[in-house]
């Protein structure tokens, strides 16, 4: 099992000075020969929640934050060891404080420009590229890596999702004006207006070749687009209520959608090839595992589950928020999984063993969408606080 203490430092948090929020106090020039001390007491508390001695081990925590207020092992360490032992709230107050110090570092970036709740946060399939969407009817494009903004994309209605093609050169947008919009990324213009669903599109994605693009819709349907030529190749029916995501497998064989059910496709023919649930809440997000073989639904019920698709029955349920999930994303490795609520928070839960590894403030309000980077070492999140964060995991 791993190790709360020695997790990477994922922590994000948003208007901290707007919450009444303390931040670290500087360290007094007089204090140096003190705060050196301060890392004796860090390991002999490290050794001590290790022995389950965890009352010792937040004394010394404590004892090593007098001396150096500005630790960010201590604060971060000592979240973790308090939310160990079931005090959320001590611990939401360590995590904060060490986001501060975080932010102040640069490893955590805030993605700030819209004017309006951002709704979507997707990568570039090399890494290179975040766009956003956002109701303020913009998709911004940013250097992931330096977090500079390199384009505004405009032109279009409350955008509620994004996707960029394989290839990069394409970004679909979902809207709330009922389109799918095709956007030539060079260009920076839309190519095609894509129009066949009665209600707002919440969520596009391409399957793996980028050939073809799924919709979902809050009037129920999926729609499968040809995305060279803009044609509807096919729209999938049988959902009672709006489809909330949509996903393809790492194969692009199988597409799944989410409503108060959960349907898997055939994504060449359109056939459906089963239903993995009905249930009497909402299942807000879906995605597949990088081998295909897992899907990870969040849900109304505030519960994230792990599917087997070959056989449909549920491997693992995570529980643990107040909270309904919003946005689910596995790492591209497969083992970490985060998970948004309503709220402000990110979870970070490993995927195999179901054990919490964080609880993260990310934001000042609900955070709707999560994405890894490519190469796993980076996530984004997108919230209705406006702003988007980017932060490293390595």
């Amino acid at each position: 099992m791993r190790s709360h203490l020695f997790l990477p430092c994922l922590l994000v948090i948003g208007a901290l000075a707007a919450a009444g929020q303390q931040e670290p106090r500087a360290v007094p020039p007089g204090a140096a020969v003190n705060a050196a001390q301060a890392p004796e007491h860090l390991n002999r508390a490290a050794e001590l929640a290790k022995k389950g001695q965890y009352e010792e081990a937040a004394e010394e925590y404590r004892a090593a934050l007098k001396l150096d207020p500005n630790s960010l092992r201590a604060h971060r360490e000592l979240a973790a060891l308090l939310e160990k032992q079931g005090e959320r709230e001590a611990a939401l107050e360590e995590y904060r404080l060490a986001v501060v110090l975080m932010e102040k570092s640069g490893e955590i970036r805030v993605l700030a420009g819209h004017t309006q709740p951002v709704r979507a946060v997707a990568f570039s399939s090399d890494g290179a590229t975040l766009a956003t969407g956002s109701d303020d009817g913009k998709v911004m494009l940013w250097d992931a890596r330096t977090a500079e903004l390199k384009r505004t994309l405009t032109g279009t209605a409350a955008v509620k999702w994004v996707a960029l093609a394989p290839d990069g050169n394409i970004l679909a947008t979902g809207n709330s004006d009922k389109t799918v919009r095709l956007w030539d990324i060079q260009a920076g213009e839309a190519k095609a207006s894509l129009s066949g669903h009665t209600k707002a599109v919440v969520s596009v994605a391409f399957s793996a070749d980028g050939k073809t693009l799924a919709s979902g819709s809050k009037d129920g349907t999926v729609i499968l687009w040809d995305v060279a030529t803009g044609q509807l190749k096919k729209k999938l029916t049988g959902h009672l209520f709006g489809v909330t995501s949509v996903a393809f497998s790492p194969d692009g064989k199988t597409l799944a959608s989410a409503s108060f059910d959960l349907r898997l496709w055939d994504a060449s023919s359109g056939e459906l090839k089963t239903t993995l649930t009905r249930q009497s809440v909402m299942i807000n997000a879906v995605a597949f595992s990088p081998d295909g073989k897992l899907l990870v639904t969040g849900s109304e019920d505030k519960t994230a589950k792990l599917w087997d698709v070959q056989t449909g029955e549920v491997r693992r349920t995570i529980s643990g928020g107040d909270f309904q999930i919003s946005s689910v994303a596995l790492s591209p490795d497969g083992r970490t999984l985060a998970v948004a609520d309503w709220q402000n928070t990110v979870r970070l839960w490993d995927a195999q063993t179901g054990e919490l590894m964080w609880t993260l403030p990310l934001h000042s309000a609900l955070v709707g969408s999560l994405a890894f980077s490519p190469d796993g070492k980076t996530l984004a999140s997108a919230s209705n606080d406006m702003t988007a964060k980017l932060w490293r995991i390595e």
